[in-house]
């Protein structure tokens, strides 16, 4: 197993205090992306001007187990982020299973593009999931000329919704993506459509903001969205009354 990181959190990444770890490598390309060192299954080095980081890093299975094990008397449960993790679905899956046996908590966040997306959730209690746009146009601009990847995205939310008993459907709030009103109400009216249909999960809104920007800088690359003004909180708030409109839960 590929990690470009790994460290604990509280009420972030799932319930409790979390031991996490991000695994390396994605199929999106989202050019406003957080964490640009996640991208690539490769390790890369980030310089900055006072230090220098190395992302990327493989560890066993075992590692991970043991590590998970060691820490159970402090934390309330695992998360597995990245990168795409199901895109490193045969250890996952082994790590979820073990933990579960163990009665450890675990969590997964995933941009839900993947084959193995279904399969990995069997063994995930806790499930938080992307959805950045409903537009092939945008989604091929902004995240992946594949657009089959944005259709594969759509159907693994439908059937989390309609499977997973603790799923979070997470919409990060993009300029010049999804912040006109017109695209989010074509994401309220899915996700209307999906509770409907039996779905059951909660929506959260993350604002976008350009805390990454020195890691573009740190790997030698052009920060895409620069000069792009970021949501407002009246945008934010609007979103979320268009949500609330349709009787979704929003976070």
């Amino acid at each position: 197993m590929i990690i470009f990181d790994h460290g604990y959190s509280s009420e972030v990444d799932g319930k409790g205090t979390r031991l996490i770890f991000y695994l390396k490598g994605c199929n999106f390309r989202c050019n406003w992306c957080g964490a640009p060192e996640s991208i690539s299954p490769q390790p890369e080095t980030l310089r900055y001007t006072n230090r220098t980081v190395t992302a990327g890093s493989c560890v066993t299975t075992q590692w991970v187990i043991d590590k998970a094990l060691r820490s159970r008397a402090m934390i309330d449960g695992v998360t597995f982020g990245g990168g795409e993790p199901t895109l490193q679905a045969d250890d996952l899956s082994t790590i979820l299973k073990v933990l579960q046996e163990n009665n450890i908590h675990t969590a997964m966040e995933s941009n839900a593009s993947t084959d193995a997306y279904r399969e990995v959730t069997i063994y995930v209690d806790q499930l938080f999931s992307d959805l950045k746009t409903l537009s092939p146009e945008l989604f091929a601009a902004r995240i992946n000329p594949d657009t089959n990847l944005l259709t594969k995205t759509l159907q693994n939310l439908q059937f989390a919704a309609l499977n997973h008993p603790d799923l979070t459907i997470r919409v990060p709030v993009i300029s010049q993506l999804n912040d006109s009103e017109a695209e989010q109400q074509k994401i309220a009216d899915f996700l209307s459509k999906l509770k409907k249909s039996g779905g059951r999960f909660k929506v959260e809104l993350l604002r976008q903001h350009h805390i990454a920007e020195p890691k573009y800088q740190a790997l030698n690359r052009i920060y895409p969205c620069k000069d792009h003004n970021l949501p407002d909180e009246q945008n934010m708030e609007n979103f979320k009354n268009i949500l609330i409109k349709y009787q979704l839960e929003v976070i």
